[in-house]
């Protein structure tokens, strides 16, 4: 992600650069047509650019204790003092899970646990090299069961399960093979029917699935830079105009440094092992298996009507990555769910200057509830 020469930090990113440099000059000329652009605009970007490679901020957090390992996945643990529930967060596949505990003051988990809630967190590490992740059934019914089941075994009692964006998609299929452990579940910007809402990102996944498919067939596995393209092009507005007003921010002020921080996660992606790629631009983004209730897991359907648990589903309605629709349609087919709408981003609903007060308090509130 980054090199230190001398001390001075040189990143590469945004990655893949030359995508995000190209749509933001797409998008730039479209809105410079339209008279809402100056050239100045455009030059602001590209320093903020250059700023962003260059910042000299690095995150810097005390690791958790890791508490659990199989194979590359690992689990690292909160403790609240005096903990009234226990609850156990799974992330996407397909970003590394500290963006769930990014910084001391920023931190998910952390906050958490200081609001009396025994907070875990589970870690993919490299899925390419986990023989066990290679595919979407060994996935869900080897390591994510197993650690389910060990958090509620060491917790002693039944446990709430967070799934963030894909993260929720798995768990809802975990759910279903260990509902005896949970006490409840909690989805999170998390996609269930795929042709639901805007379709502009499976719109981008459905054009590009045949040169994944060739990666895939060439590399064994579906590279990063290739996920990092279709998000890029999705959001290729956003690239010019975050990068515009990071030019204008104060190097040293917190929101410097969140954005900095924020930045080198969306650029420290995964690759996907082959098959389990394939699972999810075919069976997910290609036949919308689990919307159309299709999708089964090691020859069992994920049958969401049959998961009589407490849900919460949260689906905001600002999210260009899961559509509010495709989130919502899980809560028409969980027997007991109640929805949560907050007006923030994919990525804002765990960094932005509102999750607190739209997100994370409602969702603690929602687990003491159920205590």
């Amino acid at each position: 992600m980054t090199e230190t020469i001398e001390d001075k930090i040189v990143r590469r990113g945004p990655s893949p650069l030359p995508v995000h440099i190209g749509v933001a000059v797409a998008e730039y000329s479209r809105i410079q047509y339209e008279g809402k652009a100056s050239p100045q605009d455009m030059e602001q970007m590209l320093a903020g650019i250059r700023k962003y490679q260059q910042h000299h901020f690095r995150r810097s957090i005390e690791p958790l204790p890791v508490i659990w390992q199989e194979g590359e996945v690992k689990v690292f643990h909160s403790a609240a003092d005096n903990a009234a529930a226990s609850l156990f967060i799974i992330p996407s596949l397909i970003n590394r899970s500290y963006i769930l505990d990014l910084l001391p003051k920023k931190s998910f988990v952390r906050w958490l646990a200081a609001q009396g809630i025994d907070t875990y967190l589970l870690d993919w590490g490299e899925s390419v090299s986990d023989p066990a992740q290679q595919t979407m059934d060994s996935l869900i019914t080897g390591p994510l069961c197993a650690a389910i089941k060990h958090v509620s075994d060491r917790a002693g009692e039944q446990i709430h399960a967070l799934g963030y964006c894909m993260g929720g998609t798995l768990l809802a299929a975990a759910a279903q093979r260990k509902s005896e452990n949970l006490r409840s579940i909690i989805c999170l910007a998390s996609p269930w029917d795929f042709s639901a809402g805007d379709e502009k990102l499976s719109a981008q996944v459905k054009l590009g699935t045949a040169s994944a498919l060739q990666m895939v067939q060439h590399n064994t596995y579906l590279p990063m830079d290739w996920i990092q393209s279709v998000f890029a092009t999705v959001n290729a507005d956003r690239t010019m105009h975050k990068f515009l007003g990071f030019a204008a921010l104060d190097d040293d002020s917190e929101q410097a440094q969140l954005f900095v921080a924020v930045e080198d996660w969306l650029n420290d992606g995964v690759d996907l092992p082959g098959d389990l790629a394939k699972s999810c631009l075919l069976d997910w983004y290609g036949e919308n298996k689990p919307g159309s209730g299709c999708w089964q897991v090691d020859g069992k359907s994920v049958d969401l009507s049959g998961l009589d648990v407490p849900a919460l589903v949260v689906a905001s309605l600002t999210d260009r990555l899961v559509p509010r629709e495709s989130s919502l349609a899980m809560a028409g087919i969980l027997p007991q769910a109640k929805t949560l709408e907050p007006r923030s981003g994919h990525i804002g609903m765990i960094t932005g200057g509102k999750a607190k007060e739209q997100v994370w308090q409602p969702i603690a509130d929602w687990i003491q509830e159920k205590a």
